[in-house]
């Protein structure tokens, strides 16, 4: 990956970790629109890039990400907003076939905090604090936030949340099953490390179509998600990752997916 980042910072790790930083401490990483087109492109080549096999998202400083710069929005066409790459970050993180770990070590506002809905899990600090405060200058969430928060905690409270300008702490993000688990600040990024690590020990191809099938259930019937959830195991099926995982359970010793990897597309 050969991409050079001007508000982000990118470890890659040599396991196959890679943790994108929001890099805009001086205005809480608040994203500006070529903030918006880095993030874009970055996870558009993470997504190809087989050495990265999990990515955590987190922020520098004492903000995740404190939503959209504001100021861009009185120099906003109405129809661009149909184009924001800002959008499509939310998508590709969501829709993506490697899993996303959202680190939450503070602020986490506007869209900073849809980002956070759309990854696949979040662990948070004891400093995280979750909010949508658009209503309170004329807008609405514009990335999910009205979708996908119903979905994690619930319409009622995410009415409370939009509507009443309500505020989540992180110790409540796991309270009402918005996060996984709430460690002080010093232990996220460990906490984050030992997640990733978990999951690269499944088979890259289980955990993509797992991903792909748990995403559709609140947007299909029960009879069509079966469907699908049975064409992934078809999928799946004769595969050398499958053989892999049989012949370690077999040997009675831990399997190497990522020496048998093949990458199967899911469209």
């Amino acid at each position: 990956m050969n991409l050079v980042y001007r508000n982000f910072k990118l470890d890659l790790r040599e396991d196959g970790i890679a943790i994108f930083s929001a890099n805009r401490p001086a205005v809480k990483n608040a994203m500006n629109i070529d903030a918006w087109k880095e993030f874009h492109a970055f996870l558009r080549e993470a997504q190809r890039d087989d050495d990265i096999r999990v990515i955590i998202l987190t922020g520098e400083g004492d903000a995740f990400i404190s939503g959209a710069d504001i100021t861009e929005f009185q120099k906003t066409n109405h129809t661009d907003v149909l184009f924001f790459d800002s959008t499509d970050v939310v998508q590709l993180i969501e829709a993506g076939r490697k899993p996303v770990i959202a680190a939450v070590n503070g602020g986490a506002y506007g869209g900073g905090f849809e980002v956070a809905l759309a990854c696949d899990l979040r662990v948070v600090s004891e400093r995280a604090v979750f909010a949508l405060p658009e209503t309170g200058i004329g807008m609405i969430p514009g990335m999910g936030g009205t979708q996908r928060l119903c979905k994690v905690i619930g319409v009622g409270r995410a009415k409370e949340v939009i509507l009443g300008g309500r505020r989540i702490t992180g110790p409540e993000a796991v309270e009402l099953g918005l996060a996984m688990v709430c460690v002080p600040p010093e232990q996220l990024m460990a906490e984050a490390l030992r997640l990733a690590e978990r999951i690269m020990r499944r088979s890259p191809n289980a955990v993509a179509l797992v991903k792909r099938c748990m995403n559709l259930a609140y947007c299909t019937d029960d009879a069509t998600g079966l469907m699908i959830e049975n064409l992934g195991v078809c999928t799946l099926l004769g595969g050398r990752e499958l053989d892999e995982g049989v012949a370690a359970f077999l040997e009675k010793r831990k399997p190497d997916f990522w020496s048998a990897h093949e990458r199967r597309e899911i469209k």
